[in-house]
Formats: structure tokens, C-alpha cells, sequence
């Protein structure tokens, strides 16, 4: 996938919402700069449930709200919506409010890209500016070059072999979820799902932080339990998921250790996150 498609695809999420594909599009072409990312219904977790933000610009950490006019009757839910948000990921974000008057819409948006603008320019000035390079996104070599993994910038991957050789496994294939770290003494590489299916039941709070793990086939559970309690090691974690555009992606959801005393052959395996930043040796 090149930027066009990347752009036309995000765009096209906003087709039959009239207002929201006005003002995305029009921020998006007054602002005419390929380096720039932005996401459409970009999904954010909540206490209870989870947010899609309208607009989403991840190097500026920036959430547009496109509040149409049925807005005006649920104030108070967008306020606790919005505060969700903040407390969530800690970015900022900004509202354009649709009205009867073009005009008035039209100069929001233009003051939203001049700000957008100088935020840009200010990260330019003081070196920190990191443009949109597709092509690096999810390549193993951009993330050593960095040399660090950091769940907060939201690092993925395509292939579990990409993460796994990101991190010094050097491989040429892979057929499983579950590696020892050829780098990281007593860590593994950790590719869990987190749905249910005939073999294991896994979960991720919404917080990211506490992982539960389930066997479910009858015959084996008792031993696995007994192994992961007797071989404890930390799970450098990429848990599958799906990307707003539908591709598959294994995102790195940091570092976690196993909790002894909150497991149980009843409830499951329980992991805690320990670090959410790994240096890439």
C-alpha cells in the first residue's frame, strides 16, 4: 500500500458522512503536506467502552471533533467523552462546529490549519519533526535505527517475523506465537490473540495494563498452568489486532510480568505490564 491508497482509503471511511468528509477533506488539502499522517474513526479506549475520533494526526497527537448540529442536545457527554480521551492518551483535542454558515465553518478550519501549521513548524525548529514515511512504518529497520520500542508512539508490525527480527531473532519464517529471546535474557517474544477460540481464552484490560490467560483444552491445562508457574519469564508483547483500514497488525503492548499471586488454576494466568519502552540492542 502507497500514501494515495492510504489517503484515499482513510478519506473514503467518511463517504456518507456529508459534514465529516467536507471537513476532513478540506483540513486535509489545506494543509498540503504529504509528511503529515492522519487517521479517520480513530479508536481510542474509555473506562467504559471505547471512542472513534473524527480526525487523528498521531506526530501532533492532535483529535478533531466534528460536532454537528445534534451535538448541541448531549453537551455533557461529549465534556465526558472528550475528558476520557485526555485522560486516556493524554493528546489534545480540538472541535469544528457545523453550522448554517459555511463561512463560519470555513474559518475555523482555516484557524485549525494554521495552528496545525506552527505546531508543525515548531517541531521543525527544535529538530523533533519526524515525517510521515510510509514505507518505514512498519519496517523492522526504521524501529533499530531508533533503537527503541515505545507502546505510547504505538509501534506495529505486519509479520510476527518483522517484530521477532526487530529484536534480534533473525529469522527467515515463522509458525508460531511464542519465542525465546536470543538478546533479552529471561524474556520471551509474545504474540497472543485476544478473542476466543477453541484453544485459549486471552484478554487485555482496557487500561493495557493486566493481561489474563486461559487455556481451554481440558487435557493440557493443568500442565501448562504447572509450566508457566515453574519457567517465569517477561513477555516482550505483540498482541494481534486489526488497523482501522481492516489489515492485520501486531502492535507492541509493552513488557509484562507474570503476577504468581493473583493466578490461579480457576482464573487464569495474569500479567502486569512492567515497562512500556524497550531499547532495541
Amino acid at each position: 500500500m502507497n500514501k494515495k491508497e492510504y489517503i484515499i482509503r482513510q478519506i473514503a471511511k467518511t463517504n456518507k458522512k456529508n459534514y465529516e468528509n467536507y471537513v476532513v477533506t478540506r483540513i486535509f488539502h489545506l494543509i498540503n503536506r504529504l509528511d503529515i499522517k492522519f487517521v479517520t474513526q480513530q479508536y481510542v479506549n474509555r473506562p467504559e467502552g471505547h471512542a472513534l475520533t473524527d480526525m487523528y494526526f498521531p506526530q501532533l497527537k492532535l483529535h478533531v471533533e466534528i460536532d454537528e448540529p445534534f451535538h448541541s442536545k448531549q453537551k455533557s457527554l461529549d465534556l465526558k467523552r472528550e475528558t476520557d480521551i485526555i485522560q486516556a492518551t493524554d493528546h489534545q483535542i480540538t472541535r469544528i462546529k457545523i453550522t448554517d454558515n459555511l463561512e463560519s465553518i470555513n474559518n475555523q478550519i482555516d484557524n485549525l490549519v494554521m495552528d496545525i501549521n506552527t505546531q508543525i513548524k515548531n517541531l521543525e525548529i527544535n529538530k523533533k519533526w519526524e515525517s510521515w514515511d510510509l514505507d518505514k512504518e512498519f519496517n523492522p529497520f526504521y524501529y533499530q535505527e531508533k533503537g527503541y520500542l515505545e507502546v505510547e508512539e504505538s509501534p506495529a508490525f505486519r509479520k510476527i517475523v518483522d517484530a521477532c527480527n526487530c529484536l534480534g531473532q533473525n529469522y527467515k519464517a515463522v509458525q508460531t506465537g511464542w519465542f525465546k529471546s536470543k538478546v533479552y535474557p529471561n524474556h520471551n517474544l509474545w504474540f497472543p490473540k485476544f478473542y476466543k477460540n477453541k484453544q485459549w481464552d486471552n484478554s487485555i484490560s482496557k487500561d493495557g495494563i493486566t493481561i489474563t490467560e486461559k487455556c481451554l483444552d481440558p487435557t493440557s491445562y493443568n500442565s501448562w498452568y504447572e509450566d508457566v508457574m515453574s519457567n517465569l519469564v517477561r513477555r516482550i508483547t505483540f498482541p494481534r489486532s486489526i488497523d482501522n483500514l481492516g489489515f492485520k497488525l501486531y502492535r507492541f503492548a509493552g513488557v509484562f510480568e507474570t503476577d504468581v499471586n493473583a493466578s490461579s488454576l480457576e482464573n487464569g494466568v495474569i500479567h502486569r505490564l512492567v515497562e512500556t519502552r524497550i531499547d532495541i540492542k
